[in-house]
């Protein structure tokens, strides 16, 4: 894989509430930086909805989110590198979970969501991290393991059908961290010895 000239490499983290993904995404954002490259996080705007707001409870506020979490992707675009604990594909799942199919209006408002979904799609590198660890309440996100639990097998699911590529990310930090590198497989624009040198002429200067 190779770095792209005009647009930056978008990385999706994807998974249910609190299963690692902005600890992992932060990680990244710092072993990137320090490789040399010009990395940035993109955090998922529905937390900030969340707070605002309360928990989107139909599919038309799935919208809203699509549009927020777009802004935030595209104000980040003239960095090398971009991981996203979120990423607009999943206003779809959600907006699956959220649907009353018995209203032609959210069937219509879904396929929608779907159509952006498929559009959006290649503009990602996507992982997935499945339920590993316990879920913590945050005091913001969706805090019921039924549902938390629902939301992972609706992501696998939309992933398996739709046959859409994505590497599947467990284990320690560690291990999460070299599994997400070993597939992006890029070089490091930087050596140790150049970020000594770095630091040692910011000092002076």
């Amino acid at each position: 894989m190779h770095v792209k000239n005009s647009k930056p490499i978008k990385v999706a983290v994807l998974g249910g509430p609190g299963t690692g993904k902005t600890t992992l995404c932060k990680q990244l954002d710092v072993d990137y930086s320090l490789a040399g490259y010009i990395s940035s996080i993109c955090e998922e705007f529905a937390r900030e909805y969340i707070v605002n707001y309360g928990v989107p409870t139909n599919i038309f506020e799935q919208f809203l989110l699509y549009e927020g979490q777009k802004k935030r992707e595209e104000y980040l675009k003239s960095s090398d590198i971009i991981f996203c604990d979120n990423a607009t594909i999943l206003c779809y799942v959600y907006g699956i979970l959220t649907c009353n199919f018995n209203n032609p209006k959210e069937k219509y408002a879904l396929l929608k969501l779907y159509e952006w979904a498929m559009r959006d799609l290649n503009e990602y590198e996507i992982f997935y991290i499945p339920r590993e660890i316990e879920l913590i309440d945050d005091g913001v996100r969706y805090q019921n393991l039924k549902f938390a639990l629902e939301v992972d097998k609706k992501i696998v699911d939309f992933l398996s059908i739709m046959n859409i590529s994505y590497v599947e990310v467990k284990g320690s930090m560690p291990e999460r961290v070299s599994t997400v590198k070993k597939s992006l497989n890029l070089p490091a624009k930087k050596t140790a010895a150049d970020i000594v040198h770095d630091d040692i002429k910011e000092k002076i200067c």
